[in-house]
Formats: C-alpha cells, structure tokens, sequence
C-alpha cells in the first residue's frame, strides 16, 4: 500500500498519470481517516492534562512579525488555505467521534502549527484544547485535502512555463535550456521496525529520501518521497515515476532539447546533466565547468534549505513510526513550499547572484565526445551565452 500510494501522488503531482486522480484522493482520504489507536506512535489518553481555552483568540491577537514567527508562514497565505479548506470541502468540519464540530480555521492552524515547529501531538492537542487522538486526526485529515490540491501547485512545466524557467536560468545562471535541476535530501525519522537496516544512512541516522526537481525560482516541479535512507540518490531516480516516464517520453517531459541539472551522483543522459566527477584529474576547463554547472544546480539546494527551515517537523520525526504518515507530511510540506512561493510569501529568501563567469577559449572539435554534457561544456566555454 504504500508504495502505491507514494507512485499515485508523485505521478499525479508532475502531471504524469498513471492512476485516476479520484482514486489517488480516495486512497489517501483512507489513510488520513485512521484512527490514532491504530499506529504505533499513539497512546491511550487515560490520564486528562491541563489544556489551554480560547488559543484561537490569542493567535488572532498576534500581530503581523509574532503570526510569522510562530507559524512561519504570512497569515494571508494561512487564510488564504482557510478559505480554500472551506470552499473544497465543507465536510472537514464534521462531527468527529461525537464530538462538537471542529471549525476549518482551527484545524488549519493545528496542521501548521505541527508542521512548523517540533511541538509534540500532546503539547499542540494542549495548546488548542482538544484530546490528542483527536489532535492525530486533524493533522492527517489536512494532510490528505494538501495532497488532493497538490497538482495545482506541483506540476511540470509545459508551454509558456518551460520558456520562463528555461530564461531565468539563462539570464540568472548563464546555462541555457535548463528547465530544472534534480538533488536528494534525508527526512530523519524513528528506526522502523521493519527492515530497519535499509533506512540507516550515510549518517549514521535512519531516514527517508526526499528527491526534489526545482525551477528557476526554488519551486518543485516533481517530488518523490518515501524510499529508505541507505538507498543511493540514482538508485532512488530510477524507482520514481519521473524516471520511467522521462526513458519512455523524454520528448513529452523535455521539448527542444531542455534537460536538468544533477550532482556527480547521476549518469549524464539526453535529459540530465551531471558535473564531471572529480578523480583529481579534471581539466581547469572542466573544472570551471562544473563551478557555473553548481551555481545553477543550487537553487535545488536552496529550496531544500528553505523547506527545511521553514518547516522544522522535517528536520527530525519524533513520534512517527508509520512510514506512509510521516512521507505524506513531507509531501505536503512540498506543496506548502509551493504554495507560499506563488503567494509571494518569501520575504527572508535573499537570491545571491551565485553565477560565475567563463571565459571564451578554444576548444577543437575532437573535445567533442558526442553526450549533451560536453555539448554543454562546449557551448559554455566557446562563450555561446
């Protein structure tokens, strides 16, 4: 199950369909309505704590720079979500295990709240006066109504797009057709109790990989989530949906000849572009080379760094033991990413000018080996941009 779930969502996230979209929200909707009893990383409320009444007032209350600092998000982007919540699906705000009714605006601000900082599912049922188990089921039930929009805001990009992203990555970075560039992260999480050895990475932490592909402008266009920690970054490409329909239709993904941009831990292909690997013995043309290949690949690891840091439930997961769980919530922070991109909801990213400059040199036609890498080098390093 969930790896079906994982190839559903991706598939449908990149614009790439292999499944019915009704079919992917049904199986995730399934997922989010588990009962908190059912996973590892509940507990049985047996004991009531102290919580706190009326934390919607005093959120209300905050201003501008305090709302920020505690959801790291503007509080137009968090309407913004409350008034889709609403306008998507009025059900969300049903009646839950008998319980009174929970508004849109509540369950919003649980989700974010959860998602931004470390705070536990006890501290956040706390905070907003309500059982923990009800808590659980809050956050999992937004986490899946993310998702089901998530193809608005993680798509690939076709037509006018694919021309945008292709110039600002000419104007900004001096490489020409690149549409985006391709990189892994590690979302550090609980020793699964099954196979927990293929999850221990590099590290020494146990982890799930994020793969992101990134635009110009920091925003993922693809995402897969979910395999083990341990796996390499290409053996985590070619598990993915991208990767089966980028060998099948590299036409459909990459018209006029565009491509991304990877590390050394990808092969060079008509649609990838790896750096030259370092044995010692680059040459200072390869070398170059790859400085102005980095400064374009690091929007990648920007957006990374920027996911990362805005929401801080992705630097470690301390509760969850369900796998599935914890790779829907990484999912829907991506589509968060997204959402407070085009929200224009960015005002800490400073953009360095990270391009470097290349020199025209001579280059004689026997450099020449024939694959879209040197095709590259070629074109940058006779000064063609």
């Amino acid at each position: 199950m969930p790896n079906l779930i994982k190839d559903a969502f991706f598939c449908s996230c990149s614009s790439i369909h292999y499944a019915d979209d009704e079919e992917i929200i049904e199986i995730l909707a399934d997922v989010a309505a588990e009962s908190s009893s059912s996973g590892d990383d509940s507990e049985e409320e047996q004991v009531e704590h102290p919580k706190f009444v009326g934390f919607i007032d005093v959120i209300d209350e905050y201003a501008d720079e305090d709302f920020k600092s505690h959801f790291r998000l503007n509080r137009k982007t968090v309407d913004y979500l409350i008034t889709r919540y609403n306008e998507n699906d009025q059900n969300h705000s049903r009646t839950m295990s008998g319980k009174p009714k929970i508004p849109a605006k509540t369950m919003i601000y649980m989700y974010i709240w959860y998602l931004s900082n470390t705070i536990t599912y006890r501290q956040l049922a706390n905070l907003f006066g309500v059982t923990k188990s009800t808590t659980w089921a809050i956050v999992r039930r937004v986490v899946a109504w993310i998702i089901s929009i998530g193809y608005e805001f993680i798509k690939w990009p076709t037509g006018e797009a694919v021309e945008d992203t292709t110039r600002k990555f000419l104007q900004r970075k001096k490489v020409p057709g690149v549409i985006g560039a391709i990189d892994c992260t590690h979302i550090t999480i609980n020793a699964p109790k099954i196979d927990k050895h293929i999850y221990f990475d590099r590290k020494r932490n146990y982890s799930l990989v994020l793969q992101g592909i990134v635009d110009a402008d920091m925003k993922f266009i693809d995402i897969y989530c979910g395999e083990p920690g341990s796996y390499h970054d290409f053996r985590v490409l070619k598990r993915s949906a991208f990767y089966r329909k980028a060998e099948n239709s590299v036409e459909n993904l990459f018209p006029n000849s565009t491509f991304i941009l990877g590390d050394s831990a990808y092969p060079c292909k008509n649609y990838l572009i790896p750096v030259f690997k370092d044995y010692g013995s680059l040459t200072e043309q390869q070398i170059r080379f790859n400085k102005i290949h980095s400064s374009a690949r690091i929007v990648v690891e920007k957006a990374f760094g920027l996911l990362k840091g805005r929401f801080r439930r992705l630097l470690k997961f301390t509760e969850h033991k369900d796998l599935c769980a914890v790779t829907h919530l990484v999912a829907s922070a991506c589509i968060m990413h997204n959402i407070c991109i085009l929200k224009n909801d960015d005002t800490f990213i400073v953009e360095a000018n990270e391009s470097v400059e290349l020199e025209p040199v001579s280059v004689s036609e026997s450099d020449i080996s024939g694959d879209r890498r040197n095709e590259l080098f070629i074109q940058l390093l006779r000064g063609n941009v």
